[in-house]
């Protein structure tokens, strides 16, 4: 069963387009030059990121921890990475190349708001070139129960049902890191309007209620980008 590393990025408010062009190199370097990564795929968010944030002045800005309805902001760059193995992972992580990337990466964006999931799933590659994916992490309330878990996964899995969606799959956290989200949604959609669409939908608005319900929501990382991938990736026809 395939592994997955999924992480999600804010950048810093001194972040340039430059520097996040240069982060998209170098993600798409360890896409490609990786020994142990099977297949990857990555990209910026495609509804604005952190620009909501970024347009108000720090000191005018909601917490993130105050604001219960919805998350504040989209996160800003993702990368999704496919190994076979804890060993093919582990070996990325001591993977000069990965080094490289994590340092510049860790200059332009924000550390401790770095969401990650750890995840297996059964079947092909999860990358189709072109398409889009929206994805979202979520951490579980401290008191949500076994049913309330239960109903969250549920209503997430039900966004199959949404016009347009390719493909749905949410995957639980098997990471080592005290820091890890808890667990992640992956949406496969055939374009940018299909992904506006789906989140403007009562469906959506739908499920997210249930999944509120269970997880500390306000925390909630999320992000919509095009699939670019590389090797091991299926390409949209």
């Amino acid at each position: 069963m395939p592994l997955r590393h999924s992480v999600l990025w804010m950048l810093r408010d001194t972040t340039t387009p430059e520097q996040q062009v240069e982060m998209l190199k170098g993600l798409s370097y360890l896409c490609m030059e990786c020994r142990d990564v099977r297949a990857g795929d990555y990209g910026s968010d495609l509804f604005g990121g952190t620009k909501p944030l970024r347009d108000v002045r720090p000191w005018d800005r909601t917490p993130r921890w105050r604001s219960p309805k919805a998350p504040p902001a989209n996160f800003d760059v993702a990368l999704h990475l496919d190994f076979d193995d804890w060993a093919g992972h582990d070996a990325y992580g001591a993977d000069p190349i990965h080094n490289a990337a994590s340092d510049f990466n860790g200059l332009v964006s924000t550390d401790e708001l770095t969401a990650r999931v750890d995840w297996e799933y059964d079947g092909p590659p999860l990358t189709r070139r072109g398409h889009v994916r929206h994805v979202a992490m979520f951490v579980w309330a401290d008191d949500a129960t076994a049913v309330a878990k239960q109903r969250a996964l549920d209503a997430a899995r039900g966004l199959e049902k949404a016009h347009q969606v390719v493909r749905v799959t949410t995957g639980t956290n098997v990471g080592r890191l005290t820091t890890d989200f808890d667990w992640i949604l992956d949406v496969e959609l055939p374009d940018t309007a299909a992904a506006r669409g789906l989140l403007d939908s009562e469906l959506y608005g739908e499920a997210m209620r249930a999944v509120a319900a269970a997880t500390k929501y306000d925390w909630t990382a999320r992000l919509s980008h095009v699939m670019r991938g590389g090797r091991g990736t299926v390409a949209a026809r």
